[in-house]
């Protein structure tokens, strides 16, 4: 009997000492997997070493090592924290660092290149554009680039932004930043670009914010103007939190593989408001002014159902008049709560099936309970109304409300959603 107490003592004190101890392993047999929303935010850096660079008009001093400065060209050659302030009027800052980490602190900086980026990351481990707090900075680049340098590449029209990095970018910190992109992109990384926190403001003649393998933004607000997208990657994007105004030519929102919105305010006025093979909200606030389609899961990637599903949130969709959807997918529709406001003539398009399993929906100002599918043509919106084109009439005939209220002359604000024809897969 002694024997199994001195056991048990020793067991139960093994399994305290596992539930302390994280090298233990979750406890419910599960392997968690961190995110890139789940890492912390960066602090801000430390200046106590860094190098101080010195901008002052149409050339620069530096303190430190680590920099040099040649024909209006600061060159970051290896890693640390930099310390930048003052005026460029005709240059830029290029880093080249290896594999080495490099943090750029923005105390108040205001640089326009003539031939080419702002900011040119050519190599680096990582890079922070760290914003500091009570500054304000402005970078801007050139309408036409000068490939013909070593820290360009023409046949791949490298860089192609105001700041571009073929590294993982950071911006983060408390103070504000401009950019202009007068050539293409405003802010570009070749992979991973994340925003915490940050106050930043770009106005662009093509993508405002473009991570090729990913976007991340954590906080913050976010100002966009492009002609392009508001917020592109050629991988996926996860909004976590922040206030973000997008006003784009084309997609507000655009990812090739998932766009994931756990939280933030989000307002968007585009032709395309959110497109990814698979949209999820989970949380936030989100109003869509769209000339096309509000939300889209469109088939970007092989391999994978396009889908959007909604789990929580709020969300508000104005349509233009024309061949538009609120909700228009691929493949699936799946709406399990959060509240959708929809007006537009068109609120939902999709080839697989749709669920509506909680949450609110109105439509044109009246609640729904089932969705009804308007792919196949019927540019109504509202089931197989009389006297329009209804879920079977032509695209060309614009019609589902009664009387045959004809699309091009369709006014959002003043439509009236008859009742719905349920065609739930």
């Amino acid at each position: 009997m002694k024997t199994f107490k001195k056991s048990l003592i020793i067991i139960l004190a093994f399994s305290f000492i596992c539930l302390a101890l994280t090298g233990c392993g979750p406890l419910n047999g599960k392997t968690e997997t961190a995110t890139a929303s789940q890492s912390e935010k960066s602090a801000p850096a430390d200046e106590s070493s860094a190098a101080a660079i010195t901008l002052n008009g149409s050339s620069a001093s530096i303190s430190g090592s680590g920099a040099t400065y040649e024909n209006g060209n600061v060159i970051i050659g290896s890693g640390g924290t930099y310390s930048i302030s003052g005026e460029l009027t005709d240059g830029k800052i290029t880093v080249d660092a290896g594999d080495e980490n490099v943090t750029l602190v923005l105390d108040g900086v205001k640089i326009t290149s003539a031939d080419s980026s702002a900011i040119n990351i050519v190599k680096a481990g990582a890079v922070t554009l760290d914003i500091k707090d009570g500054t304000e900075n402005e970078l801007a680049d050139a309408a036409k680039y000068d490939f013909g340098n070593g820290y360009s590449d023409e046949s791949q029209e490298e860089p192609n932004a105001c700041v571009f990095s073929k590294s993982d970018l950071t911006v983060t910190g408390t103070g504000k930043l401009s950019v202009t992109g007068n050539y293409s992109n405003g802010i570009k990384s070749k992979d991973l670009l994340t925003l915490e926190s940050a106050n930043i403001s770009v106005n662009c003649v093509n993508n405002a914010l473009t991570g090729n393998d990913g976007v991340v933004v954590n906080g913050g607000v976010i100002d966009i103007t492009a002609k392009g997208d508001g917020i592109h990657s050629n991988g996926s994007i996860e909004i976590d939190s922040g206030t973000l105004t997008i006003k784009a030519d084309d997609d507000g929102i655009h990812a090739d593989n998932s766009v994931t919105v756990n939280g933030g305010v989000i307002d968007i006025d585009c032709h395309e408001g959110i497109e990814g093979t698979t949209v999820t909200v989970n949380d936030g606030t989100i109003t869509i002014s769209a000339s096309d389609d509000g939300i889209n899961a469109a088939q970007k990637t092989d391999g994978v159902t396009p889908s959007v599903e909604i789990n929580g949130g709020e969300i508000t969709i104005t349509m233009g008049a024309g061949d538009t959807d609120a909700i228009d997918s691929n493949g699936n529709i799946v709406i399990n709560g959060g509240k959708i406001t929809i007006t537009g003539q068109s609120g939902f398009d999709y080839e697989g099936k749709a669920e509506l399993n909680g949450g609110e929906v109105y439509l044109n100002g009246q609640q729904i309970t089932e969705i009804t599918n308007q792919f196949a043509g019927g540019m109504g919106g509202f089931g197989n109304m009389p006297g329009g084109g209804g879920n079977f009439g032509g695209r060309g005939e614009r019609g589902g409300f009664p009387g045959g209220v004809p699309g091009e002359g369709f006014d959002p604000g003043a439509a009236t959603a008859p009742e719905q024809e349920s065609t739930v897969a």
